[in-house]
C-alpha cells in the first residue's frame, strides 16, 4: 500500500507540472514580405548610375510566451531581406558562402540567416500599476505626427511605466546603446540613453512631454568612426527635450505635431577627419530643432493631408559648431514612397532625405481613395530642400543644402486580397535639383509588393 501511495503521489506531482507548463500561453505573429522593384537612377548625385530590377523577402515573426495577463516573454526573430540570386548576404558572391544575414538567395538556397531582433520580458510589479520591459526591444522617443527622427529601433533597454490614472502616466527608459569593454578599453567605453517621458491624456487631445540624455564615451561613440578607426577624441554628453501632441477634437478632423530641440558636445573630430570623413562632420558641438505639423480630414470616400516639417540646418562651416539636430539613431521620415523613408520596402526610399533632419518640405496627399471594395489608393505631391548653407557642406552626399530641391510625386494602392494577404503597388517620381550636380536626371521607381500578416 505504500508504495502504491507513493506510485500515486509522483504521479500526481507529474501531472500537476504539466499542469503549470499547458498554463502558458504561445502566441505566434509576423509578417512576410516580398517585394519587385524597378529603379532608374536611384542616386542623382552619383556619376555610377542607372536602371536595375531587384526581387526580394523578408520574414519577422514575433512569439509571445504569455504565462498570465502580468506577465510574458517576447521572442521576435527575423530572417533579414533576401535579395534573389544573391547566396552569402551583401559581402560574398552569388554562389559563395550560406552564412549570415541575407544569405540564401542564390541557386540551392539553404540559407542560415535566421537573426535575434528583439528579446525581452515584460510584466507588472504586484498589487501595482508599475510595469516594466527588460531586454532587447524597440525603443522610440515620442512621435506622434510621425516617426521620431532621433530615435527609434531596437536596442537592449530597461523601460518603466507608471499609470497614475487613465489620463497619467510616466515612462522612464535607460538604454545601453553601445559598450565596447570587451576590446580591452578600461574607461570611456560606454555609450547610454536616459529618458523621462509623460503622457497627458486629455481625451480628445494628448500631449506628450518628454526629456532624454545621452552619455557617450569617446571609444564607444559610433557616430564618429570611418568604419575602421575612431576619430573622436573626447567624451560627450547630449540633451533632448521634446513635446508631441495630437488632437482629434473637431470630428473628422486630425491634427498632430512634433517637436524636438537638442545639443551635443563636441566629439573632437579633428579638421583633416571631418574633411576627409564628411560623413561624421557633423558630430561636434551641435544644437539644433526640428517640427512637423501634420492634418488629416476623413471624408467619405477619401482623406486629404497635409504635412509640413522644417530642422534646422548647418549654418557656420564644417569645422565650426553647428545647427542641426543630434541623432542617435533615428526613425525616418515616412511621408514619401521615394524621396523619405515611407516607402513599403525599406530599400528603394530615402532618395533626398532619410529622417528630415537638415530639411524643410511639404506634402500634399489625397489618401484612402476607394472605387473598388478592399483596394485604396493614395495621390501624393511633395516639395523639400535642404536647410544647410551650401559652403557648411564638405560632400553634396552629406546632407541636402539650402541650394539643393527636389519635387516628387506618388501613387500607391494597396488591395486587401485576403483578410491576411495584401498587394501593395508603389510607383514614385523624384525631380532633383542640386547645386553641385550638373544634369542630374529624375529618380522613377515601380514596386510591387505582397505583405502576408499572421
Amino acid at each position: 500500500m505504500k508504495r502504491i501511495i507513493i506510485l500515486m503521489l509522483a504521479c500526481a506531482m507529474v501531472f500537476s507540472a504539466v499542469a503549470s507548463s499547458s498554463a502558458t500561453e504561445f502566441k505566434v505573429s509576423g509578417t512576410l514580405d516580398m517585394a519587385f522593384e524597378f529603379l532608374d537612377n536611384p542616386d542623382p548625385i552619383s556619376a555610377d548610375n542607372g536602371d536595375y530590377f531587384q526581387a526580394l523577402q523578408r520574414l519577422r515573426t514575433k512569439i509571445d510566451i504569455i504565462a498570465n495577463e502580468s506577465l510574458k516573454g517576447v521572442y521576435y526573430l527575423e530572417v533579414g531581406s533576401i535579395y534573389w540570386g544573391q547566396g552569402g548576404g551583401s559581402s560574398a558572391g552569388p554562389l559563395t558562402g550560406r552564412t549570415g544575414p541575407g544569405s540564401g538567395g542564390a541557386l540551392g538556397t539553404d540559407g542560415v540567416n535566421v537573426e535575434t531582433k528583439r528579446m525581452y520580458i515584460d510584466y507588472q510589479m504586484p498589487n501595482t500599476a508599475l510595469s516594466i520591459r527588460m531586454g532587447l526591444q524597440g525603443l522610440a522617443l515620442p512621435s506622434l505626427a510621425n516617426n521620431n527622427p532621433v530615435l527609434d529601433d531596437d536596442v537592449a533597454a530597461v523601460v518603466a511605466n507608471y499609470a497614475f490614472t487613465d489620463q497619467y502616466n510616466v515612462v522612464a527608459a535607460w538604454a545601453r546603446a553601445a559598450d565596447t569593454s570587451n576590446l580591452g578599453n578600461t574607461s570611456n567605453d560606454k555609450y547610454d540613453v536616459f529618458a523621462l517621458i509623460a503622457g497627458l491624456n486629455f481625451e480628445p487631445v494628448t500631449i506628450v512631454p518628454y526629456a532624454a540624455y545621452a552619455t557617450i564615451g569617446r571609444n564607444a561613440d559610433i557616430h564618429s568612426t570611418d568604419g575602421t578607426n575612431l576619430l573622436g577624441t573626447k567624451d560627450r554628453d547630449v540633451w533632448y527635450v521634446g513635446l508631441s501632441a495630437k488632437s482629434n477634437y473637431w470630428e473628422n478632423l486630425n491634427l498632430a505635431m512634433d517637436f524636438m530641440w537638442g545639443r551635443s558636445d563636441d566629439a573632437g573630430i579633428s579638421a583633416a577627419n571631418a574633411a576627409a570623413n564628411p560623413e561624421v562632420a557633423s558630430i561636434r558641438e551641435q544644437s539644433g530643432f526640428y517640427v512637423l505639423l501634420h492634418g488629416d480630414y476623413k471624408m467619405e470616400s477619401f482623406t486629404p493631408t497635409l504635412d509640413l516639417w522644417y530642422s534646422s540646418g548647418d549654418e557656420d562651416g564644417l569645422n565650426s559648431d553647428g545647427n542641426l539636430l543630434p541623432e542617435i539613431s533615428a526613425g525616418g521620415l515616412a511621408l514619401t514612397n521615394l524621396g523619405t523613408d515611407g516607402g513599403f520596402y525599406d530599400t528603394t526610399d530615402n532618395a533626398f532625405t532619410t529622417s528630415g533632419i537638415g530639411t524643410m518640405g511639404v506634402v500634399l496627399g489625397i489618401t484612402e481613395v476607394t472605387f473598388i471594395e478592399n483596394v485604396t489608393h493614395d495621390f501624393k505631391v511633395a516639395w523639400m530642400q535642404g536647410t544647410s548653407d551650401y559652403s557648411s557642406t564638405g560632400a553634396v552626399d552629406q546632407f541636402p543644402t539650402d541650394e539643393d530641391r527636389a519635387w516628387e510625386f506618388n501613387f500607391d494602392t494597396n488591395w486587401q486580397m485576403y483578410e491576411n494577404l495584401a498587394a501593395i503597388l508603389e510607383i514614385g517620381y523624384l525631380n532633383p535639383d542640386y547645386e553641385s550636380v550638373s544634369d542630374e536626371e529624375a529618380v522613377w521607381k515601380a514596386a510591387l509588393g505582397f505583405q502576408y500578416s499572421y
